[in-house]
């Protein structure tokens, strides 16, 4: 996905970071050793916090090396059905993603997209194969996506229901706790809502020298590639009204000994993406080509 759903590190504690890095890295070795190596650069952030809500019982943690991490071996979970599901929905987001790169993007960059889609197609087949109603709801929603953003130029409300769709796709997470499925789809949706919208805020200038779609040209009429501080002040509201929904949500899950990380990602970590974004210090966003570190 793209890399905003991140803890405030320096609030955690030490085993609660580790058990968060954990997380991440099993992700990493799960992805690998479901679909090859190539498959752990669609590694990311976003996908470390529904694994460590899904993840309600005690872990089975080892220590592994790798390749970013070869003197030294890390805490990873190393065992669970739910990291491999995870998995799963994680190379299903990445082709898409990388389809929707080449649909996107010109010359070599297009080139560039081909070439990344084309590793990760056998790897998609398998994971669409086990998942195969989150891919459909993904197909869908990024289908009605596509739609509204070819036919929407002058449609203000094209951020609300671009948002809506992208959120859709987020909430399908909700297939992995089938017992608490409305209060994920509830989190999830708000979560991916909070994403799309902050990812168009922080690609706006990009976008505009590019002349590349983007919902926030349509929804203000942008006529500069910079947003002004009023419309960041009303982004900024939307986007908290969508993680106070979200934080709703979550308060009605049974607590696990992961509820203080989760809760420190929606409380600290994505409030403080917000401030990060708006301040004009873009994230440093994964690629399909690098892996991010922690």
């Amino acid at each position: 996905m793209y890399g905003y759903v991140r803890p405030a590190k320096p609030e955690l504690k030490i085993k609660e970071f580790e058990r968060y890095r954990a997380a991440y890295c099993g992700l990493c070795h799960a992805l690998k050793q479901r679909f090859g190596f190539r498959a752990r650069f669609c590694v990311n952030y976003d996908m470390t916090l529904p694994i460590l809500l899904a993840v309600d019982t005690p872990p089975i943690l080892c220590h592994k090396r790798c390749a970013a991490h070869p003197l030294k071996k890390r805490c990873i979970i190393c065992t669970s059905p739910m990291l491999d599901r995870a998995a799963d929905m994680t190379m299903v987001l990445a082709y898409h993603k990388m389809s929707d790169s080449v649909a996107d993007s010109k010359g070599i960059k297009r080139l560039i997209a081909r070439w990344g889609r084309f590793l990760l197609r056998r790897g998609y087949r398998k994971a669409a194969a086990r998942e195969t109603e989150f891919d459909a709801l993904t197909r869908t929603h990024l289908d009605a996506l596509a739609a509204l953003e070819q036919a929407s130029t002058h449609d203000g409300a094209v951020l609300d229901q671009t948002a809506a769709e992208f959120g859709a796709i987020t909430a399908a997470f909700s297939l992995l706790k089938p017992e608490h499925s409305r209060i994920w789809h509830e989190l999830f949706y708000h979560i991916g809502r909070y994403v799309y919208i902050l990812d168009a805020a922080d690609d706006a200038a990009e976008d505009f020298t590019a002349k590349r779609f983007n919902p926030l040209h349509v929804r203000y009429q942008m006529t500069a590639p910079e947003l002004s501080a009023e419309q960041k002040e009303e982004l900024a509201q939307t986007l908290e009204l969508s993680l106070s929904l979200a934080a709703s949500a979550f308060e009605l899950l049974p607590p696990s000994e992961h509820t203080p990380i989760a809760a420190n990602l929606l409380y600290l970590g994505l409030p403080a993406t917000i401030r990060t974004v708006f301040a004009g210090k873009p994230r440093k966003k994964r690629r399909w080509f690098g892996k991010s570190e922690l």
